[in-house]
């Protein structure tokens, strides 16, 4: 069974600090927009986030990563850790309004793999992509040596990666890998 795990620890420095779970997209709550789609796809689902105040009220589990301040790569340790009865976990970015079932619904689905990334125009997008336990080592051995970029821990690792062509079929525009990180992210977001 995979499980699935929004992570929503990021500073967001480049939208003055905001938290873009609970950016308004379309009239929306990001974090609102993304439940819709995972519920119906995912039985187990959690929340990685550090700061519970400002999600209480949301309906969904709350998880603390086990080593703050250590970006990405400890939201994905602590999904793994929490479900570690779940054969796998679909990792994704708090800041993805645009989220297509038919792509979560291959990542859910497909055979198992060390960890399952998209790839676009050569470049990994590691937060929309599926780790199996199997990763969990890795995971904690790159935090524990302080080695937080997850581009550089996948280019050491066996990963399969779903390129543009599978990738355009399940979402014909890309859509899901839309994020938003800037003021003009957001508005061009809602402009869609």
């Amino acid at each position: 069974m995979t499980a699935a795990a929004i992570l929503a620890g990021g500073r967001a420095t480049r939208l003055g600090g905001a938290l873009k779970p609970l950016l308004v997209v379309g009239g929306q709550r990001i974090i609102d927009r993304q439940l819709a789609i995972l519920r119906p796809l995912f039985d187990q689902l959690v929340l990685i986030t550090n700061d519970p105040t400002p999600f209480a009220g949301i309906d969904v589990r709350l998880i603390p990563d086990r080593q703050p301040g250590k970006g990405p790569l400890a939201g994905m340790d602590a999904a793994l850790a929490h479900f570690r009865s779940s054969d796998a976990v679909l990792c994704l970015a708090g800041d993805m309004p645009f989220l297509n079932p038919a792509l979560l619904q291959h990542l859910r689905d497909a055979p198992p793999a060390l960890a399952l990334v998209p790839r676009l125009a050569s470049r990994p997008d590691p937060l929309c992509a599926r780790y199996d336990q199997r990763f969990a080592p890795h995971a904690e051995a790159a935090l524990a040596q302080n080695r937080l970029a997850l581009h550089a821990l996948l280019a050491q690792l066996p990963v399969d990666y779903l390129d543009e062509p599978l990738l355009r079929r399940l979402d014909p525009e890309l859509r899901s890998f839309m994020n938003v990180n800037t003021p003009e992210d957001l508005h061009a977001a809602n402009e869609r």
